[in-house]
């Protein structure tokens, strides 16, 4: 080997073993005077005393490491130490100086705390240091505007919309369209709503700002459709930002309120798989919570309603939500309201049955324990709690309603239409009664009174299918040709897939003699539903 080679090996050592020593004595730097005291740990979970004394153990090793610092003070954070947490973020930043996200997190922190001025603060010391910081742009925008100072929340808006990602600029270009709305710039509000409406079809407030918009031009009919789009679906708001801080404090948390939020949120937006998976790590983190089981099996109910498995676990949670506060019902009745709004079965209903036996005494209990009757097609029973319940609610509007259901369900006619109408007179609002109530009618060929309710139904509701399809077989059976036709085609457009439907307007165009649109709505409505002995011998009718 040459005498050069052996100096570059022999300083290549050199510079590793400087190297060694140099990081180790940076990283073996003792904690700063104001470094956080690792709280008492004794009355910690586990789980939390582990994350806890690991991350600070680790802060302590390397005390000149701003990310080792930063992840204790993001674990004090997510577990609600604020204290501990505000002091190790400052150090964090005071590392590393030109790091937006331990200003960041310092601004989160004193938005959870209800510091708005330092929230403020530190949400610009980000943007100064990281100018493309999405989640920093639009809280700092959001502030604007509820200040009323438009010009800075524009400004931000659009900073954020051009930093942004698809995921983001539903809120940068929402903001801006809110910004136009209260500035009176209503050609600017169709700009940036109408493409929302497109993009996020199941977002609510851009329909609305459009309309408001459209009616302020005076274009009134593209006003009333964005109404009848508002009506006829089914939204969710703004969801929140994506952030990643956001995220990271959720991961690193065993505070069942912070992870109940997260939750609620996940639930709230459409993602109920995920909401039930952070609810159960609330319901570690705090196991004595009724709070926490009711919402899972709250969640499970309504995402899940027809998944026996689903049910069966709701059921489970809602069991031990009453266990751990037996004194409260309330979980319980509400609960029962949705699991009765479909069917549900046997196995189910017997077991939530079973759950309501030690209040039977309550008397409030009696109409649940009515529903549940009801879904056990004990009818008698049904009725007599409905009535006790009565006696204890005379103005319930739903307990009337109940009953008229029962009495029909019965064949008792007039009865029906007597609770029905009184359930109507104590809640005009109540469309549903409303409907039924007309349907009886009908059934007594009282076609003028059972079409009046129906039509009042259609004055609040007015793509109500349901509604448009009775109404349609009322004029079909009164020989109102006309009118049954276009009724059926109203409630088409809202509802395609109703066999019933094509069956009764392929019957009305069969009576105007219209052959060959009568025979493409049998053929639709048996496609629909194959076993429909009516549709089946009216198109032999008319093959013949």
């Amino acid at each position: 080997m040459k005498a050069g080679t052996l100096k570059l090996v022999g300083l290549a050592a050199v510079l590793a073993v400087g190297t060694w020593v140099l990081s180790n004595t940076l990283l073996s730097v003792k904690p700063p005077a104001d470094f956080p005291k690792l709280p008492n740990t004794r009355s910690m979970g586990p789980a939390l005393r582990n994350l806890l004394v690991s991350a600070d153990r680790d802060a302590r090793k390397h005390a000149a490491s701003a990310d080792a610092v930063g992840k204790l003070a993001m674990a004090y954070h997510a577990n609600e130490y604020f204290e501990q947490a505000a002091a190790a973020y400052r150090i964090a930043a005071r590392l590393a100086p030109r790091d937006a996200q331990w200003v960041y997190c310092q601004a989160l922190l004193r938005e959870e705390q209800g510091n708005e001025k330092e929230q403020v603060e530190f949400l610009q010391q980000t943007v100064a240091l990281q100018p493309a910081h999405v989640p920093a742009l639009l809280k700092l925008a959001d502030g604007f505007f509820k200040q009323d100072k438009l010009d800075e929340a524009a400004r931000h808006y659009e900073l954020a919309a051009r930093a942004s990602g698809k995921d983001s600029s539903l809120h940068a270009a929402f903001g801006l369209a809110r910004v136009a709305a209260r500035q009176g710039q209503w050609n600017k509000v169709v700009e940036y709503a109408a493409p929302l409406c497109k993009t996020y079809p199941l977002v609510r407030p851009p329909y609305r700002l459009l309309q408001t918009a459209y009616e302020a031009l005076g274009q009134m009919d593209k006003a009333a459709a964005e109404r009848e789009a508002i009506l006829s679906g089914k939204f969710t708001d703004i969801p929140p930002i994506e952030d990643p801080a956001e995220d990271r404090l959720a991961d690193l948390s065993y505070s069942s309120t912070r992870l109940l939020k997260v939750a609620g949120l996940l639930s709230r937006f459409g993602y109920p798989d995920r909401a039930v998976q952070v609810a159960r790590r609330a319901a570690e983190a705090n196991p004595t919570d009724p709070d926490i089981r009711d919402f899972i099996a709250r969640t499970l109910l309504t995402a899940y309603p027809d998944k026996p498995d689903s049910i069966a676990e709701a059921l489970t949670q809602l069991g031990e939500c009453l266990r751990l506060k037996p004194d409260d019902p309330v979980p319980l009745w509400r609960f029962s309201n949705d699991f009765f709004a479909a069917p549900k079965p046997p196995a189910a209903v017997q077991r939530l049955s079973g759950m309501m036996r030690p209040y039977a005494g309550l008397g409030d209990a009696h109409f649940y324990l009515g529903l549940a009757a009801d879904a056990r097609g004990e009818n008698q029973e049904a009725l007599s709690q409905y009535q006790a319940a009565l006696k204890n609610n005379p103005s319930d509007s739903n307990l009337y309603y109940k009953l008229g259901l029962i009495l029909d369900k019965a064949g008792k006619l007039d009865g029906a239409v007597a609770y029905l109408q009184r359930s109507v007179e104590l809640d005009p609002s109540n469309t549903i009664a409303r409907f039924n109530l007309g349907v009886v009618l009908m059934q007594q060929s009282n076609y003028g009174r059972g079409l009046k309710e129906l039509g009042e139904v259609l004055r609040i509701h007015p793509h109500d299918a349901a509604t448009h399809f009775v109404i349609g077989f009322a004029y079909l059976y009164t020989r109102r040709t006309d009118e049954a036709i276009a009724s059926f085609r109203h409630g088409l457009r809202y509802k395609q897939d109703d066999a019933e439907a094509h069956y009764g307007l392929g019957s009305a165009l069969s009576i105007q003699h219209k052959r060959e649109d009568a025979v493409a709505e049998l053929r639709e409505a048996l496609r629909l539903q194959p076993n429909y002995p009516e549709a089946q011998q009216l198109l032999r009718q008319l093959d013949r």
